[in-house]
């Protein structure tokens, strides 16, 4: 029974240990806009979405596909969130967001998405465009703010039931 007890043990100690690297790295979750979609009203606003906390040292630019730097204004960032408020209105074709950041492991991280502006000119349809984008952005912080809540009820499920198993263990070798 020792053996088996024991064997237990290391078993859960090597299922706790290599949850952790799982959680390395801080990594892109979403973006608005996504990568490699189709922008056809006028953006406003650029959101990157990360699986943790980021570090307020996030560097934010926005280039066009001629390597022309767009002016970014407001760049901020909120835990998981870093985002930043088009300067001008940006002219149809191709764009790339590049980011710099250090997540809360302390590693830096950057990387890129790549997404196109097409907009028809309509002025009326431009005031019903801001109003989408506002709900849609909405509602992609409410999604990330449940996927969050998702990953983060998981770990604590796994570390329960981790101390739970440990909690048995020692209680049934207290009883030898």
């Amino acid at each position: 029974m020792k053996k088996l007890t024991g064997a237990l043990s290391f078993i859960l100690l090597l299922f706790v240990c290599s949850a952790s690297p799982v959680f390395a790295h801080t990594h892109h979750e979403a973006s608005d806009p996504e990568e490699g979609s189709t922008v056809t009203e006028p953006l406003d606003r650029i959101t990157i979405y990360f699986e943790t906390v980021i570090e307020e040292s996030a560097v934010l630019e926005l280039q066009a596909e001629d390597g022309t730097q767009i002016a970014l204004d407001n760049i901020a960032v909120n835990d998981d969130e870093l985002s930043a408020e088009v300067a001008e209105p940006l002219k149809n074709g191709a764009y790339t967001i590049s980011w710099d950041i250090i997540g809360v492991d302390g590693h830096p991280m950057e990387d890129s998405i790549s997404f196109e502006v097409d907009i028809e000119e309509d002025t009326d349809s431009a005031e019903d465009a801001n109003e989408n984008q506002d709900a849609s952005s909405e509602s992609d912080v409410q999604d990330s703010a449940q996927d969050d809540s998702n990953s983060n009820t998981m770990l604590i499920a796994i570390l329960l039931i981790a101390i739970i198993a440990i909690v048995a263990i020692v209680l049934l070798r207290r009883k030898k």
